[in-house]
């Protein structure tokens, strides 16, 4: 397995960096629904093998697994499995009771395709010392509440630009059209 202790800067870090920033986000809007329930899929890359050629680096021999360790450094989060963000509902049982009463869902989906970005621009950072870059990571989210007593669904994404040292250079939040 790559050693993510091996490169100048650990990928893992930057992902609680990224999930701390839309944590706080979350926690920032919506005062009538106090009721927050913050959900990660766990879900990363993990590679065999890297190697240094003319082309640049490459990542070799990727497995996708659950990393719960990660999870566990952050305060505030629960992880579940991407199934669990796709199928979470909320029922109308309180029926004449106020809306705050419901759980106010974020699923925070695995952005695969983002955190292999993230692992291979560390391992730039460690091989080009030199090099600037800036990179993008999008992260998808599904928000379930109880309006109007009816469930409703919205996906919405987090897009961070990132610099060379990791540092976030600003972040947006994306809608869907609908």
């Amino acid at each position: 397995m790559l050693s993510l202790d091996a490169q100048n800067v650990n990928p893992n870090l930057i992902r609680t960096k990224i999930y701390d920033t839309i944590f706080q986000d979350i926690n920032k809007q919506s005062f009538a629904f106090p009721n927050k329930n913050i959900v990660i899929d766990p879900s990363i890359n993990k590679f065999d093998d890297f190697k240094m050629n003319e082309f640049g680096i490459k990542l070799d021999s990727v497995k996708y697994v659950q990393d719960l360790s990660f999870c566990s450094k952050i305060s505030g989060y629960k992880c579940v499995s991407k199934f669990e963000i796709d199928t979470y509902t909320i029922t109308n049982v309180y029926k004449n009771e106020e809306e705050a009463l419901y759980p106010d869902f974020y699923g925070i989906y695995a952005p695969i395709d983002s955190w292999y970005n993230l692992i291979y621009y560390a391992a730039v950072n460690h091989f080009e010392k030199d090099k600037t870059f800036q990179f993008n990571v999008l992260i998808p989210v599904r928000n379930v509440q109880m309006k109007n007593r009816m469930m409703k669904e919205q996906m919405f994404f987090y897009n961070f630009l990132l610099d060379e040292r990791f540092k976030i250079l600003k972040f947006e939040k994306l809608f869907l059209k609908p």
